[in-house]
């Protein structure tokens, strides 16, 4: 049965791992002095915990625990308080359960599985983190100009946007490799996510589509037997 209060923890749950995220961020690349860090590390052990409650909420809850832990294993990386960018950017895949947890409460199991199901939003994610992660410690290793990981972060995100501000730039030939590599990475995954969400809505309106031919037909069909009828009469 739905629990009401569930349901609205889940919404206040989303927001606060939403402005977690943004602090985070900001946090990445802006250090600000030690009372910023000290408050925004605070408050992301707050959510830390938050999230574990809700997570063992649902497992206990859950009518299925095996297939349960299966999908949220690697999220669990995602609540740690860790001072790794990585594993906190492991997050988004907690969030990404947590908004489809609270659209299944709002329009039932089946059109949020089968969404996940055609784009698997959650795993994309899960492959961008690790390419990103992967990326940024090569760069930093080969890459004499980019030698800290906020540097190194910021400059593969960039590249992998496509924004190319300039402010960051590889000297040496595995350093520029590496960024062509972010790049070309980075137009699969966006390319990819459009895609994949580009086919859903046009595989709707194809089914809308076809649901109101084949009323027509079933119109015109019944019209045909009132005339046989009226004929045979």
């Amino acid at each position: 049965m739905e629990n009401p209060q569930h349901s609205n923890y889940i919404v206040l749950l989303i927001f606060l791992t939403i402005i977690d995220l943004l602090l985070l961020a900001y946090i990445l690349f802006y250090p600000g002095d030690s009372s910023v860090m000290f408050f925004v590390r605070t408050f992301d052990i707050g959510i830390c915990i938050l999230l574990w409650i809700e997570f063992i909420y649902s497992y206990l809850h859950s009518d299925d625990k095996k297939q349960f832990m299966k999908e949220n294993t690697i999220s669990i990386l995602g609540m740690l308080p860790v001072d790794f960018v990585f594993l906190r950017a492991l997050r988004l895949i907690r969030l990404v359960h947590l908004i489809k947890q609270f659209i299944v409460k709002r329009n039932g199991e089946k059109t949020i599985i089968n969404f996940l199901k055609q784009t698997y939003l959650d795993k994309i994610i899960f492959v961008a983190i690790i390419f990103i992660f992967t990326v940024t410690v090569l760069i930093c290793i080969f890459d004499s100009q980019i030698n800290d990981m906020q540097t190194a972060v910021w400059y593969i995100i960039v590249s992998m946007t496509s924004t190319g501000y300039g402010d960051v730039v590889p000297i040496i030939i595995p350093g520029r490799i590496l960024g062509i590599v972010a790049m070309i990475g980075g137009i699969l995954i966006f390319a990819i996510i459009t895609a994949l969400i580009s086919s859903i809505y046009t595989s709707k309106l194809n089914k809308e589509n076809y649901s109101n031919f084949q009323s027509q037909i079933n119109e015109l069909t019944c019209e045909i037997k009132k005339l046989n009828e009226k004929m045979m009469g």
